[in-house]
């Protein structure tokens, strides 16, 4: 960790993710923030601090990134063919790159993944994909506990999230106040999933060395309210759907179960990981860990890493983490 010179950092996104890590940005007096980035024309022009609900810093809303930055914090997509162009730009401006596109977390689409891989390792930057899901409870917790077995013959990842408090567009996200009908029409669409869950499967196969003989698809079904829910932004009905419920398992040497539930009025939110080897291991996280909030944490405590670490698209398997 670098004691003299702060880290000149971009923020290239600022919707409800992004403005999340500007303030946790903010608090850091490693950090010094030098350009922000938003499409949208009731942002552009203002300051950033005050569009995120702090003093004014100084630094104005831009539709394009005018200002070189040592590193930029991307939140803009959840689809890697989405925002490939924003990435190659950036990792060709000279930039490291710190993603929450889910999709980046473990990169399935090859073309895509060589093509940034080579951007980065030409200007002699780091991309990476990060998050809490995918980036942490569902892979990279999982991965780091199993560290201390001897043998491993399953995992089983359970995260169940109440979306009640999460902001609206992800209460909108799952099917909250949907019809059973309109949600399996929302899937088929594919306009309800929770993105990054086959990345995460994927990311601790390779973390285990694990090779998968089969890989399920994804199965999404609705999670059905069994009394009326009023959250600050919607009201779900009895028998209307509450939210998504999603699972994914590679089977093989090593089985690995993904399941993940996302609704309002969840009872009992958590993230667990159970461990079948030499010793077993269970770890449960009561409540479950914050998604807004460890979002922007992983992408901050990240960036001493990311500037540290070798050029080229990693994972979270590539790199330690801590709080920074």
């Amino acid at each position: 960790m670098r004691s003299m010179q702060p880290v000149s950092v971009a923020q290239f996104g600022i919707g409800p993710i992004g403005a999340e890590i500007v303030k946790l940005l903010l608090t850091k007096s490693w950090v010094r923030i030098v350009a922000a980035v938003d499409v949208d024309p009731s942002k552009i022009g203002k300051d950033l601090g005050t569009l995120v609900g702090s003093d004014p810093i100084g630094v104005l809303v831009t539709p394009r990134l005018e200002q070189t930055a040592e590193v930029v914090c991307h939140s803009t997509g959840s689809r890697l063919i989405d925002v490939q162009q924003q990435l190659d730009m950036l990792l060709k401006g000279g930039s490291h790159v710190v993603s929450t596109c889910e999709e980046l977390s473990f990169p399935l689409d090859t073309a895509i993944r060589e093509s940034l891989q080579t951007t980065a390792r030409s200007a002699n930057v780091t991309l990476l994909g990060t998050g809490v899901n995918p980036g942490f409870v569902m892979d990279k917790l999982p991965l780091t506990i199993s560290s201390v077995c001897q043998q491993v013959s399953s995992i089983e990842i359970t995260r169940v999230v109440d979306a009640s408090h999460r902001r609206e567009p992800l209460q909108r996200k799952v099917g909250a106040g949907m019809s059973e009908k309109e949600f399996a029409e929302a899937v088929s669409a594919g306009k309800i999933k929770h993105m990054g869950l086959r990345e995460s499967l994927m990311m601790v196969g390779s973390g285990l060395n694990a090779e998968f003989d089969q890989v399920s698809d994804e199965r999404i079904l609705p999670v059905m309210a069994d009394r009326d829910i009023t959250t600050k932004f919607l009201t779900v009905r009895k028998g209307e759907v509450a939210g998504v419920h999603q699972t994914i398992s590679g089977k093989g040497g090593i089985a690995v179960s993904l399941d993940i539930r996302m609704y309002v009025g969840a009872a009992a939110p958590m993230d667990r990981v159970v461990i079948k080897g030499i010793p077993d291991v269970v770890l449960e996280i009561p409540g479950g860990v914050h998604g807004d909030r460890a979002t922007a944490a992983m992408v901050v405590n990240a960036i001493p890493r990311v500037i540290a670490a070798r050029p080229g698209v990693l994972t979270m398997d590539d790199i330690p983490i801590s709080f920074r």
